[in-house]
């Protein structure tokens, strides 16, 4: 597979990226620590940026699910990367900034306390001014860390289609890129928890190649899903609901690994019919007394 791009890093960075500054005792200077994590089922991307930049591998178990961890350690590998991708953060630009130079100079001992205190607050501030739109590859990035495409069947008992919903989590001092994706494509925000917030969106077969055929092409671990619902949405309906929530669920749950091999996307959109529109679809009185 082909490298990467920067802006791609950096939107699967503000995601499912963390970058820290460690102080040691026998060294002046503060050193930097970044790692990405994901499932190990869905881990693609975490060997691809190690394959292109370096970094270490581990694994371990969270709840009943095993994790991969890509980590970088020491000052000249995280300096490479980051100074790479910072310039396409959204979310974690300012942050980045702020420990690459404090990392980039000796401290005395005595300054060590102070200085955690202000790394603690600084993670915490949002970074603006945000964009316009979000960029293709960053978006593509950030939806394959954080986003998610799910399919449930509408509970109709005239015409069962699948409603399509894509949406992200994001803690509240992370909100500005739903913000952007919201000011882009419309969608809802709410509040899941108390640091939680949600961006949410119910899309239509033009909403679906709006949103999806935007960065679409540009998505690694959720292609296979979004190439699927692109198909359906040319049809110009979501009505095989039945087929099209259980070839999701598959998508999903199908392992994205380099090791694994590639589900055919083509294939499974063949089972969807291309169902006629329900009778009462084209007579609106006829629609109105069965309610």
């Amino acid at each position: 597979m082909a490298r990467l791009s920067e802006k791609y890093i950096a939107g699967f960075f503000d995601a499912d990226g963390t970058v820290g500054v460690v102080f040691q005792t026998d060294c002046r200077t503060p050193q930097l620590r970044v790692s990405f994590s994901q499932e190990t089922k869905q881990d693609e991307v975490l060997h691809l940026i190690q394959r292109d930049y370096g970094g270490s591998i581990s694994y371990s178990m969270v709840g009943n699910g095993q994790y991969t961890k890509l980590s970088f350690n020491g000052n000249k590998q995280c300096h490479m990367l980051l100074n790479r991708i910072k310039k396409h953060s959204i979310l974690k630009q300012r942050y980045i900034e702020i420990c690459l130079d404090i990392t980039s100079r000796q401290l005395d001992p005595s300054e060590t306390e102070r200085v955690r205190a202000y790394l603690k607050i600084q993670r915490k501030i949002k970074s603006y001014p945000l964009p316009n739109f979000p960029p293709r590859k960053w978006l593509a990035g950030y939806f394959d860390g954080d986003g998610c495409a799910h399919a449930s069947v509408h509970k109709s008992s005239v015409n069962r289609h699948a409603q399509i919903r894509a949406h992200f989590c994001a803690e509240n001092c992370y909100e500005g890129g739903i913000e952007v994706i919201q000011k882009a494509f419309g969608g809802s925000i709410k509040q899941m928890r108390e640091n939680v917030k949600q961006w949410y969106l119910d899309v239509s077969p033009s909403k679906a190649i709006e949103f999806f055929g935007y960065f679409g092409k540009h998505s690694v671990v959720k292609h296979d899903q979004i190439e699927f619902i692109l198909k359906c949405a040319e049809m110009g309906h979501f009505r095989d609901g039945n087929i099209i929530e259980t070839a999701m669920k598959h998508l999903k749950a199908h392992p994205h690994r380099l090791s694994e091999s590639k589900p055919d996307v083509g294939k499974m959109f063949h089972q969807v019919k291309d169902l006629p529109k329900p009778k009462w679809d084209t007579h609106p009185e006829k629609r109105t007394a069965m309610r």
